[in-house]
């Protein structure tokens, strides 16, 4: 089956509505060079050239802006954003991170009442959770309740416990999953290699076969590649897919993203290219258990 071309069919068909909801922030890049200075410690020497991409929550919501859907970001004001300053050599490579983070006095109530207010519309919701304190433990809950009651998909972005995220499709890396225990649905990102699914009711996590087989590609920014894949991972659940095949179209999304600096979309016709150079054909069941 050819997931980008049925994709586009479905949203051809009717136009849903994704909410992200989390921690948005601004990722920065400054691009120079480093030398080594009279007392012999590093330096670097920055450039005028300084790239600002929205990050964490907004880059998810933001990863989806080449398909044909209405997105909505509910966070905290851009003003407060966090920023994540990145210093990077002529090779791309980045040698220094810093990070700018400010408490801000919020009303919890006006942003639970905010939040739920778009879910209401929603065709789906991804809670995209960084542990900066927008997500609290109340407003997940009523999220992930409310998305329950209306029959949405819920997906969340794991950062902490399993618990906090009970009833919502969860997407978490190895070391997540290594750390907590989750009984319900859930995507495990193994980097470069095939994902692993585990559907509700299993206690089996198994690699995505038609993943496997996929050439490596090159690498240029790894930093938000797990926003781009659960944002695609929650738009082909928005419009039916199954849970394997809804990460394997997320899996390409975010081989298609590491090859571009900033943050950049992947756009449709790349995850469909990169999808068709998949070898295997292997279904699921004949992979055995990610241990």
């Amino acid at each position: 089956m050819n997931l980008v071309q049925h994709l586009k069919d479905e949203i051809e068909r009717k136009q849903r509505r994704i909410v992200v909801c989390g921690d948005a922030m601004t990722d920065r890049w400054v691009h120079g060079r480093v030398l080594e200075c009279q007392d012999g410690c590093p330096k670097f020497i920055g450039h005028q050239d300084i790239v600002e991409t929205p990050g964490g929550a907004a880059n998810a919501a933001n990863s989806l802006s080449c398909w044909n859907i209405v997105t909505s970001l509910r966070s905290c004001s851009p003003h407060d954003y966090p920023i994540k300053t990145r210093y990077v050599d002529h090779d791309g490579r980045i040698v220094f991170r810093t990070d700018s983070e400010y408490p801000v006095l919020r009303d919890w109530d006006d942003d639970l009442e905010l939040a739920l207010e778009q879910v209401r519309k929603a065709d789906a919701v991804l809670l995209s959770d960084y542990d900066k304190g927008f997500l609290t433990p109340d407003l997940i809950a009523a999220v992930i309740g409310l998305c329950k009651e209306r029959g949405t998909p819920c997906v969340a972005d794991a950062k902490r416990g399993a618990e906090l995220y009970a009833g919502a499709v969860v997407k978490g890396n190895k070391d997540w999953h290594l750390k907590h225990r989750c009984d319900g649905p859930k995507v495990i990102t193994l980097g470069s290699t095939a994902p692993g699914v585990m559907e509700e009711g299993s206690h089996l996590l198994v690699a995505i076969g038609r993943c496997i087989g996929l050439p490596p590609v090159e690498c240029i920014n790894h930093v938000g590649a797990g926003d781009c894949f659960v944002a695609h991972l929650t738009l082909a659940l928005t419009y039916g897919f199954s849970l394997e095949d809804a990460a394997a179209l997320a899996h390409s999304a975010g081989r298609v993203y590491v090859q571009f600096p900033h943050n950049r979309p992947p756009k449709p016709e790349e995850i469909e290219e990169d999808l068709s150079k998949c070898g295997s054909g292997l279904s699921s069941s004949m992979i055995g258990p990610i241990r």
